[in-house]
Parts: C-alpha cells; structure tokens; sequence
C-alpha cells in the first residue's frame, strides 16, 4: 500500500512536469480552460452580482471536464499506443500505481484551476464558501467521475487524438444542458429531469450548496451512483494492449 501510493505519487509528478513544460499541454490543459472561465465571468458581469455568483460557482464545476475527462483521456491512450503503459506494467508500480499517477496529476491540475477560481470569487464580492468541505467533497468526487470515465474512452479510442474528440460530446452535453451556465428553468422539463441525472449536476449543485444554496437531496447519490457506474466500465473497458498493431 506504502509502495503504491509512492508509485503514485511519483507518476503524479511527472506527469505535472509534463504539463507545465511542455506549451501545448500547459495551454490545451491549463491556460486555455481558464480563459474561457475568465470570459465567461466578465460578460456575466452586466447580469449583476446574481449573474457573477451563478458563473463562479458553475465554473468551479465545468473545469472538471477539461484535465481530468478530456487532457486525461489523451494521456491515457496515447501513452497506450506507444506502449509506455506496457512498460511501466512491467516494472516495479502497479496497475493502480500507474493509472492514479496520471489522474492524480489531472486532479491537481483541476485543483489549481479551481483555487483560481475561488480567489476570482473573493475579489468579485462572491466571497469564500460558507461549506468549504461540501465543495471539496463535490469537487473530488467529480474529478474521480470524470477521471473514471476518461479511462472509458481511452478503452474505445485508438489515439490520443480521437480520445479527445470522443470526450465533445460528452463535455458538451455536460456543459449544456446542466445548470452550469444555464440558469435552472430555462430548458424544457423534460430536458431538466434527464439532466438531473448527468454527472455535471451533483458536482454543481454541491458547489452552490457549499456557497450558501439549499441542497438538492439526491445530488450526493447520483454522484456516487456515477462513481460507481463508472469504475465498473472503466474496469470493462480500458485497455493495456495498443488497439493498433
């Protein structure tokens, strides 16, 4: 347990050396995510302190999809197809060791991302959550969804490119059509209560919980209904052998 967890840890921080590196992965994992939450935040800004606060809030739950689904997924299979896993499977870390090295390093990216955020709040008068621990909770526990489900793809895709383009529709429809940035009420009832279930809603719902919202009863289950659905397609799914030759 000791040697995994050092294995890990190991992995975690090469893979954050990686990153912030090399300017493609700093930008596409990094910069990139973030510039498109800082627009987002200054054009909510002629809605009022409302819109700000709703904005805010919501991105700390977007900025899931982008290190720990999409950046992540990549890794993932590129490094599958070049037969790095192989090799790091047969050297001394274990298959746990490998895999959480990668998320490990996607989960801090996200957490980086998501102080950025925090200390944006503070300085645009939405302050600090009144339940730090609700939005740690919703944070790591989507972060561990998406994680899961980037290994889901990486199974199904044979590059790191096509991983990435496998990972749209799934961002897409996470950001679209869950109360992100879209105010609850605005799309059809129907299309609300099949949203209700999407992974993205839990997470964002906790976070505007832990910033002072009423708290949505079944959000803490369907997050953990997804973690658990996904660990079990992960385990089905992912690959260690290359898809090609």
């Amino acid at each position: 347990m000791k040697t995994d967890l050092l294995h890990t840890y190991r992995l975690a921080r090469l893979d954050l050396a990686l990153i912030f590196r090399n300017r493609s992965a700093l930008t596409n994992a990094v910069l990139m995510p973030l510039a498109v939450t800082a627009f987002l935040i200054w054009t909510a800004r002629e809605g009022g302190q409302d819109g700000v606060n709703y904005i805010v809030t919501g991105q700390i739950a977007a900025l899931v999809v982008f290190a720990p689904l999409v950046n992540l997924a990549g890794f993932y299979t590129s490094r599958r197809e070049e037969l790095v896993l192989k090799r790091l499977l047969g050297g001394p870390a274990s298959a746990t060791a490998i895999l959480g090295g990668s998320a490990l390093g996607a989960v801090v990216v996200y957490l980086i991302q998501v102080l950025a955020v925090v200390a944006a709040a503070v300085a645009l008068d939405v302050g600090l959550p009144g339940n730090p621990l609700l939005v740690l909770v919703a944070v790591l526990g989507g972060a561990a969804v998406f994680a899961l489900l980037s290994m889901v793809i990486s199974g199904v895709s044979s590059s790191g490119e096509l991983a990435q383009l496998a990972t749209v529709p799934v961002m897409l429809i996470c950001l679209a059509l869950t109360p992100v940035i879209v105010p609850a009420g605005a799309l059809p009832e129907r299309i609300e209560q099949f949203a209700a279930y999407l992974p993205m809603t839990p997470i964002v719902d906790m976070v505007r919980a832990g910033y002072g919202d009423a708290l949505q009863w079944q959000s803490p289950l369907v997050l953990a209904a997804w973690a658990a659905v996904a660990a079990v397609l992960a385990r089905r799914f992912f690959r260690w052998d290359p898809r090609r030759g």
